[in-house]
């Protein structure tokens, strides 16, 4: 069944958020001097992104608990903006000291870099809300879909469009874009009848464009966003303890209701990697 999305997923009212005041924590060892440095697309919203054109400093989820993490550090945030394709080469190629940028835990990155979860969500297919032929991944074939370039989506849209074909059914024409704002561009202008997306940014958009989107299908799975540094047993356990205080203290709960994310996103249990 079609949802708008406003009933898949509810808006909240808007609340000011308490400032939080973390309590100084040891500081990992990729932190060095008075400042940490994070990678991020800030393209992505409600995660991280410029709220209005023009705007130097971005804001968002992200934003606020990479924040909260350099207060318990006892250091100030640097943003590195890039492209998410740059973002895990950047990390490697020391250009930040670590990467929050809506980016899911995977075998594949944590085949490279630490990764510490800190909520977890689901993906779904955003479409206008004057679209309705589609409601499965299924429906998808033939169509136009739009999607992020080198994310996860990305693969999984590859998989279902070899998986339809191999049923004989035509395939999915998949257009990829650099940034997320633009993936969903593309379903307000008619370039596409699909975006994949997730359920963060789908709950964002009910407020920020309010009528304009509805979520045709919510898939059972649920991903987890990371924050990745390089591999170091100790700075695991330390960033792992400092999320799982933030999120006892009920921070993430609270910057969760103050960006619109779906209220079991931030409340919900997490699978540590190890």
């Amino acid at each position: 069944m079609r949802l708008p999305v406003a009933a898949c997923l509810p808006a909240f009212a808007a609340l000011a958020l308490v400032a939080a005041q973390p309590a100084q924590a040891k500081a990992p060892s990729f932190v060095s001097g008075k400042t940490v440095s994070m990678c991020t697309d800030p393209t992505y919203a409600p995660m991280e992104f410029y709220r209005h054109p023009g705007d130097k400093a971005p804001v968002g989820f992200d934003i606020d608990l990479a924040t909260a993490l350099a207060k318990r550090w006892g250091v100030t945030l640097r943003i590195v903006p890039m492209d998410f394709t740059g973002l895990m080469p950047g990390l490697d190629a020391k250009r930040c000291d670590m990467v929050m940028s809506g980016a899911f835990v995977t075998p594949a990155r944590l085949a490279h870099f630490d990764g510490v979860p800190y909520i977890a969500s689901s993906q779904v297919i955003l479409v206008s809300a004057k679209t309705h032929d589609i409601h499965s991944p299924d429906d998808l074939s033939g169509k136009v879909v739009s999607v992020q370039a080198g994310t996860v989506y990305e693969q999984r849209l590859h998989a279902l469009d070899a998986e339809l074909k191999a049923k004989g059914k035509p395939g999915i024409t998949i257009q990829s874009y650099p940034g997320g704002a633009d993936t969903v561009q593309q379903l307000t202008t008619g370039r596409a009848a699909a975006a994949i997306t997730q359920d963060t940014e789908a709950a964002w958009r009910a407020v920020a464009q309010k009528g304009m989107f509805s979520v045709a299908y919510v898939y059972p799975a649920t991903d987890q966003f990371g924050i990745f540094f390089a591999k170091n047993p100790a700075d695991y356990q330390q960033v792992k303890a400092d999320i799982e205080a933030l999120k006892a203290s009920g921070y993430l709960t609270k910057i969760g209701v103050k960006w619109r994310l779906p209220p079991s996103d931030a409340k919900a249990p997490l699978t540590w990697p190890k």
